[in-house]
């Protein structure tokens, strides 16, 4: 009888942890696309991404945008992306009236050297 109370118990202990983390992240966009309001609340790069989709014409792929972020976000579109991908390196282009997005990688600190030059007279 014990074994059961707590196997119970752990069960709904991890139940409730999931919930807690499903219920952690909110989006919330209003506005026109010159004028949007994104409300975040322990949303990632890629859910207030998904948000500003559903709402307007645009499109993201490739890296996730994992980084936690919280606050309120108010200009047009391609300004909103230009924030809430801060953290890394990608592409905005503009096709037929919508917006493309394209994440290609966290940025990172560490400087990339430039090509060593070839010498003169020599073929490697």
């Amino acid at each position: 009888m014990i074994r059961l109370a707590s196997a119970a118990l752990f069960i709904s202990a991890v139940l409730a942890s999931l919930q807690a983390s499903a219920l952690g992240a909110d989006v919330r966009v209003q506005g026109s696309e010159d004028a949007i309001r994104v409300e975040a609340r322990d949303a990632t790069g890629t859910e207030i991404l998904a948000a500003l989709a559903e709402h307007f014409a645009l499109s993201y792929r490739g890296a996730t945008a994992s980084e936690r972020v919280s606050g309120t976000f108010e200009g047009p579109l391609n300004e909103i992306v230009k924030r809430v991908l801060d953290d890394y390196n990608f592409v905005i282009s503009r096709r037929a009236g919508s917006l493309e997005v394209v994440v290609i990688s966290r940025r990172s600190n560490k400087a990339v050297p430039p090509p060593r030059p070839i010498p003169r007279g020599r073929q490697e």
